[in-house]
């Protein structure tokens, strides 16, 4: 292959971990592929190495532990090992094309062919390989192309790349959140359109981890939109939600670098009990979050939250996450003001909570009985204790 660009030189290219596996590969038979490449060429933030290798699995396992180097068979039926070098892992997979395709499994076969391999992949961008001395080659020849002018386009034809994995629905709508200027593509869109109803027979697990990766993006409410226009996961279009809040909200999570997704799906549901029910249907919401959102619904039922007493209150009784979230909401309906939120938020991240300094045994060494009653004059001390400014 000829090179079509060439990488500056990065630290995630130049470890020592990195350099040990490529070592262990063998020269000529792996390339750094896909996210790793597409990001250094956007000077983006590189998180995960993924590798591409001419090696089928079982001598890719050999290989790494001739050097030494653990080797985790993670997906070794589809070609993918992974190895760990002093816990940073490495995604290993052969070269492969689809045999056979369902839309949520596919069964392989390996290959040494580069173009080959490329051409299974999601969208043009992700195609890029690249060797350990930074040149970078395009196999498809239109990858650099895509990326330079920032275009999310399917490798091939778009309702075939749809068809063989239907997580690719939102994959698209996530990229192109991330990735592009400009509308999406009308004929992504159309396939998009054509076989969103395929997405349910996805896994919860799956549909969960892309959605919640579309709703972490830094203003997820267009992409959003442009979903429900096209009735992609158009059981979310909540009739009370409303696009302009949460854009506030984003924006203010953005600035004080508070990115909370349990208060954005809060927003998202119209604060509606039956729409947060709606979630279950096709997302595995963590029951921490579910805690998340019950502390937040009950922060926001606080009254005066632009007040330094309501703000101890609500850390007081559920915490200082749920009680900052709450206050990015309350900001961003205009219920507080703007410039009161770094003062509350200071209270809120430094603020030391007391501990209420009554017992039930206290009240007995005075003679109170055990009981019902002895609980409800605890509560009735602790909310005057709490009225009077935790004194």
């Amino acid at each position: 292959m000829k090179s079509v660009s060439t990488l500056k030189a990065q630290d995630w290219m130049n470890a020592p971990e990195t350099k040990s596996v490529m070592d262990a590969l063998g020269d000529g038979n792996a390339l750094f592929v896909g996210g790793c490449v597409r990001n250094t060429l956007l000077d983006e933030p590189v998180e995960d190495i993924d590798i591409a290798t001419k090696l089928v699995p079982e001598e890719v396992v050999s290989s790494l532990e001739a050097a030494n180097i653990k080797a985790v068979p993670t997906g070794i039926e589809h070609g993918t090992v992974t190895a760990v070098v002093e816990g940073k892992p490495f995604e290993i997979t052969t070269l492969r094309k689809d045999v056979e395709t369902d839309g949520r499994r596919a069964t392989v076969s390996f290959s040494e062919d580069w173009a080959e391999d490329a051409k299974r992949r999601d969208f043009t961008m992700n195609t890029m390989l690249a060797d350990m001395d930074g040149q970078v080659f395009d196999p498809l020849g239109q990858g650099l192309e895509d990326l330079q002018a920032r275009r999310v386009v399917f490798v091939g034809e778009p309702s075939e790349r749809i068809a063989e994995d239907h997580l690719r629905i939102l994959r698209y709508f996530r990229f192109h959140a991330l990735y592009a200027d400009g509308e999406p593509d009308e004929a992504a869109l159309k396939a998009c359109r054509e076989g969103a109803d395929k997405i349910p027979s996805l896994s919860k697990e799956r549909i969960t981890q892309e959605f919640f990766k579309i709703l972490s993006v830094d203003a997820p409410v267009s992409i959003l939109e442009t979903m429900f226009e096209n009735n992609i996961l158009k059981e979310f279009s909540f009739a009370g939600y409303n696009p302009e809040m949460l854009t506030h909200l984003c924006t203010f999570q953005n600035n004080y670098g508070l990115v909370f997704l349990a208060s954005r799906l809060l927003v998202l549901a119209g604060f509606a009990e039956k729409n947060i029910k709606a979630f279950d249907g096709f997302l595995l919401i963590p029951k921490v979050f579910k805690k998340d959102i019950e502390n937040l619904i009950q922060v926001l039922a606080l009254p005066n939250l632009s007040e330094e007493h309501a703000v101890k209150v609500a850390i007081y009784k559920y915490g200082r996450v749920p009680t900052v979230q709450g206050l990015m909401i309350e900001i961003a309906q205009d219920r507080v003001m703007n410039g009161y939120g770094p003062k509350a938020i200071e209270i809120i991240q430094n603020w030391d909570i007391p501990n209420f300094p009554i017992s039930g045994e206290d009240l007995i060494k005075k003679g109170a009985s055990e009981g019902p009653e002895l609980g409800r004059e605890l509560q009735r001390l602790e909310d005057e204790w709490i009225k009077n400014g935790f004194t």
